[in-house]
């Protein structure tokens, strides 16, 4: 193999290794994030209202509620993504979330977006950010109401506001009327914020409008280093296409056939 094949094919590989590190690490982001790392980004989808402000009342589309169901094993339910069709509630739920009782084979799942007037307001300074969702689960086929045991996430999207500089998180009411706050992780980016809840019943989003500045993208860190992965897989990115530059243009190219009798017939001539 040439020199400048062996560059080639060192360069080839840099790339696809910088992009499949940055691609998984990417994933991390958030659980409604997951695209492919070249695909770009687009613009978030209006958001959808039970009770629309007045000025969107006129394009406003109805929020998608959700039924799901959740399969049951002997050590508890198993792993699930439940999403509306409008992507504007997701609840995932880890493996042995909830425990499986005698007799029952599946979790009916309900998620149901309603008008923030219907449930109590929470104490200020926070304020609801967009519909309240109702979840409800029930063990089947006994009917069974369901309590969460551990490992359930929600993930809401909140509606665009023009003052964003107030920060977003997860709030749950097991009856709509106290409201408890709760560790979350917003992403302004995106409007979307997630966090573990405790109980079933009501969850929201809340803003703090007195905030003035968003919190950081997650506690744990994650999108930090996914943001240092990309980072480094453009630098490998960008010193594989230099390398494979260079080596085009350093790497002599053979002598054709004529330069070869040229030089034949001046050392006959000499």
């Amino acid at each position: 193999m040439t020199r400048s094949r062996l560059r080639g094919g060192i360069a080839g590989g840099l790339v696809v290794v910088a992009y499949l590190v940055s691609a998984v690490f990417s994933a991390h982001l958030s659980p409604l994030a997951r695209r492919p790392l070249l695909d770009g980004t687009a613009p978030p989808e209006p958001y959808r209202w039970v009770d629309p402000p007045a000025a969107l009342a006129g394009t406003n589309q109805k929020p998608s509620p959700g039924t799901f169901t959740v399969e049951l094993t002997p050590n508890g339910s198993k792993t699930a993504v439940l999403t509306t069709d409008d992507a504007q509630i997701t609840l995932i739920v880890a493996k042995g979330a909830f425990p499986s009782p005698d007799g029952d084979t599946y979790i009916e799942v309900k998620l149901t977006p309603i008008a923030p007037s219907d449930v109590s307001a929470p104490d200020p300074p926070l304020e609801i950010a967009g519909n309240v969702i109702k979840v409800e689960a029930s063990y089947q086929p006994s009917g069974k109401p369901v309590t969460v045991g551990n490992g359930a996430r929600i993930v809401l999207v909140y509606p665009f506001s023009a003052n964003q500089h107030g920060s977003h998180l997860v709030v749950e009411s097991a009856d709509g009327t106290a409201w408890t706050s709760l560790d979350s992780n917003d992403l302004p980016s995106i409007q979307q914020v997630d966090a573990l809840i405790d109980t079933l019943g009501y969850v929201a989003v809340a803003r703090n409008p007195n905030a003035t500045t968003a919190p950081p993208a997650s506690s744990g860190g994650g999108s930090t280093v996914a943001a240092i992965a990309i980072g480094a897989g453009l630098v490998i990115l960008a010193v594989a296409a230099a390398i494979a530059l260079r080596g085009r243009r350093t790497a002599a190219p053979p002598p054709s056939r004529s330069s070869q009798q040229r030089q034949r017939q001046q050392r006959k001539k000499r």
